[in-house]
């Protein structure tokens, strides 16, 4: 048994695709990892699709890019003659449509991380969680956004070993520092308008530090919107090394996860949302979305419609932190993770007999 692990962008953007590896290497299955090098990281791999696209290309021009990206899948593929195939994306699966029907009815993995093209293309990828043999989505905020078509296993952005651990620590000597309160947004940094809001509420009040750690399309928006309105309490650190996020996360009072109201935004789990659980780090969300309600209904941070009276808020929530209550919750939450971890491990093990 060989298989096939086709991704729709470099590696370390796709943190996911280790949850499979790991049940794959701890039951001796051979896999080999395809992805476009759209950032020319020049990960190792398998093999590795040279071609460079921008970030801020058009639809067109991604789209031929996926349809040249697709050729090269299915000439990589028909060499190497791959029993199965996990296919991570809709952007990779909707060009590969015919050839997947053809060649691996039955015999694929459909996993979805993100809204993308498919919105604008239900009909073909209903065919496709038809013709899987295995759909799975990150969030079950997602599935009201598919065809309903078949079931959908859930798989959490989360390393399986983190998850463990974190279930299993009980040191209850941790502190919520609400002296210096440091709001951390760490990993892609976009979302201007949201994330310039929380400047604006936070960035000159007493006693409150934030920090954006990572990059994206919007840093540099967000840093010249600092300096413009001299906010003093702001910093920007830029790219970090993943093994330093613990690190980073750990110095942290609260995690910003404030997003846009929109569907892709709305429905889905991001990793923030994941880390802030793990590392005991009160979230902030967006009122009314799957990460909002989540905040709400398992009392573990502030869920918001805007960032008025924000700095207020945060106070409050802190200074009447419940540490037992908070502790109970993030527990039953855990364990309620680890159960569609043990269901999504039993699937994938019975698709790769």
């Amino acid at each position: 048994m060989k298989i096939g692990l086709l991704l729709a962008t470099n590696i370390y953007f796709c943190p996911y695709v280790k949850i499979y590896t790991d049940v794959l290497d701890k039951n001796n299955i051979q896999y080999d990892i395809i992805y476009p090098d759209k950032r020319r990281l020049k990960e190792e791999a398998a093999y590795r699709y040279t071609r460079k696209i921008d970030d801020k290309a058009n639809k067109i021009a991604k789209l031929l890019y996926y349809w040249d990206y697709s050729r090269f899948l299915r000439k990589t593929i028909k060499k190497e003659q791959y029993d199965k195939l996990i296919v991570f994306g809709p952007q990779v699966a909707i060009f590969l449509k015919s050839f997947l029907k053809k060649h691996y009815k039955n015999k694929f993995i459909l996993d979805y991380r993100d809204l993308s093209i498919e919105q604008n293309f239900k009909g073909i990828y209903g065919e496709l969680m038809e013709l899987a043999a295995l759909h799975v989505v990150s969030s079950p905020g997602f599935i009201k956004c598919l065809p309903n078509v078949c079931d959908s296993v859930l798989s959490h952005n989360l390393d399986i070993n983190i998850l463990k651990q974190a279930i299993n620590d009980n040191d209850l000597s941790y502190t919520i520092n609400n002296k210096e309160i440091n709001v951390l947004t760490i990993g892609g940094i976009r979302d201007y308008e949201q994330n310039a809001a929380v400047i604006e509420a936070l960035g000159n009040r007493e006693n409150f530090l934030v920090s954006f750690v990572g990059r994206g399309i919007d840093a540099p928006r967000l840093e010249e919107f600092t300096k413009k309105g001299n906010y003093k309490n702001v910093i920007f650190s830029g790219y970090y090394d993943k093994k330093d996020e613990s690190s980073i996360i750990n110095k942290s009072t609260m995690m910003n996860i404030f997003y846009p109201r929109k569907l892709s935004h709305d429905t889905a789990l991001s990793n923030r949302f994941y880390n802030s659980i793990f590392f005991r780090k009160p979230m902030i969300t967006t009122a009314d979305t799957i990460q909002g309600e989540y905040t709400k209904n398992y009392k573990l941070g502030l869920a918001i419609t805007d960032t008025t009276n924000l700095a207020e808020e945060i106070t409050t929530y802190l200074n009447t932190f419940d540490k037992e209550e908070y502790e109970e919750n993030r527990k039953k939450l855990l364990k309620d993770f680890y159960s569609d971890y043990e269901l999504f491990e039993e699937k994938v093990l019975a698709f790769c007999e």
